[in-house]
């Protein structure tokens, strides 16, 4: 257990409750109650609270905003020793500003130099002698302003930028007498174009000092909304030979075993534990890249109970159990844990009075305040160190009532899904109607996912066979020329359209975890366990 400086909380505690305005009264008295009543629940008061920067002001107004904020947050009296861990925009998005790309290479080529030793010195100006930063953070979600790309060029210019700007951090730092950290940050995911962003867009060691991860508790699995694999009733089993399946997202969400391993492996389907084809980045895979690069992990941000996804989970103990037996189990030392207790862009708080959700925020004080539960587990009930294959027996199941990791069994060996996208034929109105053979293309979720069920009735039409509608794909289904199954196709296609169906249904809130691409006008989502910032 790491022992928190301000009690003995089991992680050393982080918050988001909004922002500190010392100019303006009444906003600085709601922000000092909101933080006063997240201290009060977890009976510890934080050692971090999440800043972030405006990428809606153009470049070079950045170093005044960080000055604003630097300074409301030192003159703020509940803020004393308060560390902030600052999100570092790699893009504007003010009116007249370039492309993604060309600011990943104007910051690599040390053209906001400047901007960024400003900044730093800003902050170190209002006594802020730590300063933890986080560029580019979410950069493998498609959404975020510094999305890391489709492509493999846009991400090789996002790594140049991450390094040089890690660079002139570290240095204006030791210029400056402030001890700066740089935390590499994606979100966990089931679903990025980035594909899984440890292999496409990992800056290197000499540049990171943390290893930090975004997650949320919305669930969007893989399947029909109608039809999902319920683990728990087949045994928590890969392909099991008596499968159950839930009616409803809400039905298949009841059952907490369902939701651990979801939270566990969110691309699983029933045949795979990926079944993203190796576009997704788990939790446990971020863990493991901190203890094999030697480097602290952090939780940057995290919340539950917010959700679109057609479960209605307002109230998710559940998430927040499974979060403190994962980073338990970890065999990693946790920098930081910070908590969103806030509305602002989702439906996540759960202090107040009454709270909005009593069984969260009893979870949250248990599980991350002080006092802390018992931290023993058994050997046995560690997160395995990688995804198994499908063929791999792991542990024993865990109960519906039990804090650890989820584990999964095969009963028999499932024929191996190929790890080859499916490619579609799609027409991108963004660059005049241009028709391209893509692999997972930019697209809306509703385009997507027809493109990919009409791709599977022409798959197995040419196969010789037909599928009746109310007949399951099952893992064996043939493979064809393009690498790809039917079982791979529709899981990925139904959670598309579960996706723009929930979209559809639930308004712009930002919780989901989608399939699309994002309109800034209104929130959509790619397939996430965390939830973009404005």
């Amino acid at each position: 257990m790491v022992l928190n400086a301000s009690g003995a909380t089991p992680f050393p505690l982080g918050v988001f409750v909004g922002n500190p305005n010392y100019y303006v009264a009444s906003e600085e008295a709601s922000f000092e109650a909101s933080f006063n009543a997240f201290s009060s629940l977890m009976k510890s008061k934080p050692q971090f609270l999440d800043q972030y920067g405006n990428q809606h002001l153009p470049i070079s107004g950045w170093v005044g905003q960080a000055s604003w904020n630097a300074a409301s947050m030192a003159r703020s009296p509940v803020l004393k020793g308060v560390t902030p861990v600052i999100g570092l925009p790699m893009t504007s998005t003010a009116a007249g500003s370039g492309t993604p790309d060309q600011f990943y290479k104007d910051f690599a080529a040390g053209k906001y130099d400047s901007v960024l030793k400003g900044m730093v010195k800003a902050w170190a100006d209002n006594g802020f002698k730590t300063q933890i930063w986080r560029p580019g953070w979410e950069m493998n979600i498609s959404t975020m302003p510094s999305y890391a790309g489709n492509d493999a060029a846009t991400r090789a210019d996002w790594v140049k930028a991450f390094q040089h700007i890690s660079t002139v951090l570290h240095a204006a730092g030791k210029a400056d007498g402030v001890n700066v950290q740089v935390a590499w940050n994606p979100s966990v995911m089931n679903y990025s174009h980035t594909g899984n962003v440890i292999q496409t867009a990992y800056p290197g060691n000499q540049y990171v000092d943390i290893i930090a991860a975004d997650i949320y508790g919305d669930v969007f699995p893989y399947g029909s909304p109608t039809h999902l694999y319920d683990w728990d009733k087949s045994g928590q089993v890969l392909n099991s030979s008596h499968p159950v399946y839930d009616s409803s997202i809400q039905q298949w969400a009841a059952d907490p075993v369902n939701l651990q391993h979801y939270y566990t492996y969110p691309a699983s389907n029933q045949w795979s534990l990926d079944g993203s084809v190796g576009h997704a980045t788990t939790l446990q895979e971020l863990i493991n890249l901190a203890k094999s690069a030697g480097k602290p992990f952090a939780i940057a941000e995290t919340g539950a109970g917010n959700t679109h996804d057609g479960a209605h989970l307002t109230d998710n103990p559940t998430f927040v159990k499974w979060l403190a037996s994962t980073l338990h189990q970890s065999g990693v030392h946790v920098s930081f844990v910070n908590i969103w207790d806030s509305n602002s862009n989702g439906l996540y708080r759960f202090t107040g009075s009454p709270s909005p959700k009593p069984l969260e925020a009893a979870a949250w004080a248990k599980y991350f305040g002080d006092p802390p539960i018992s931290t023993s587990v058994s050997a046995s009930a560690s997160p395995s160190s990688a995804s198994p294959s499908p063929s791999t027996s792991i542990s024993a199941p865990v109960t519906a009532d039990s804090s650890n990791t989820p584990v999964v069994s095969v009963a028999q060996p499932a024929a191996a899904p190929t790890q080859t996208p499916p490619q579609t034929s799609v027409t991108d109105h963004s660059t005049g109607g241009t028709t391209t053979t893509a692999i997972h293309t930019n697209v809306g979720p509703a385009d997507q996912s027809s493109a990919l069920l009409s791709q599977i009735g022409g798959q197995v039409a040419d196969g010789g066979g037909l599928i009746a509608p109310s007949a399951p794909i099952t893992a064996a289904d043939t493979s064809f020329a393009d690498g790809s199954t039917a079982a791979i196709l529709a899981s990925h296609g139904f959670a598309l359209l579960n996706q723009h169906l929930a979209g559809v249904t639930g308004g712009g809130d930002c919780g989901h975890i989608g399939a699309g691409e994002f309109n800034r006008a209104a929130w959509a989502h790619d397939l996430i366990l965390t939830r973009p910032h404005q």
